[in-house]
C-alpha cells in the first residue's frame, strides 16, 4: 500500500487506499508511511503521490470516507509534515517549510469514533 523512494528532489511517499481500506486504516497507513520517510531520510521534502481505489458513489462523486481522508485528514493535517501532495483531485504546495517532527499514530481521532 506505501512506497518510499528518494530522489533529486527529495522523498516520494506512494500511497493507494484501496477498496477494503475504511478511513481509519488509511489515516494509519499514511501516518506510518510518513514517519517511515522521516526515520530512513530525515528532513528531506516528502512529495504524497495518493490514489485511492473504489470508494465512490453512484454519481463519480467520492464516497465520506475518501472525501473525509483528502479534505480534513490531508488538508488540514497531514499536509503540515510535506512538502507537496498530489491527491486524486489535484496537487497541493504546502505554503510553509514542512514540520519534521511527525506525531504518534494515535493522534489524529475522528470527530466521530467507531464509524
Amino acid at each position: 500500500m506505501g512506497d518510499i523512494r528518494k530522489d533529486h528532489d527529495g522523498v516520494h511517499l506512494d500511497y493507494s487506499v484501496t477498496e477494503r481500506q475504511n478511513f481509519d486504516l488509511a489515516v494509519f497507513g499514511l501516518l506510518q508511511l510518513v514517519q517511515q520517510a522521516q526515520r530512513d531520510h530525515p528532513d528531506e521534502p516528502r512529495h504524497l503521490h495518493l490514489v485511492i481505489e473504489g470508494h465512490r458513489l453512484p454519481n463519480g462523486d467520492f464516497d465520506h470516507d475518501a472525501f473525509e481522508l483528502q479534505s480534513k485528514f490531508l488538508m488540514e493535517f497531514l499536509m503540515e509534515y510535506l512538502t507537496r501532495a498530489t491527491i486524486p483531485s489535484c496537487e497541493v504546495r504546502n505554503p510553509k517549510p514542512q514540520k519534521n517532527v511527525v506525531p504518534p499514530l494515535n493522534i489524529f481521532q475522528r470527530d466521530e469514533p467507531g464509524r
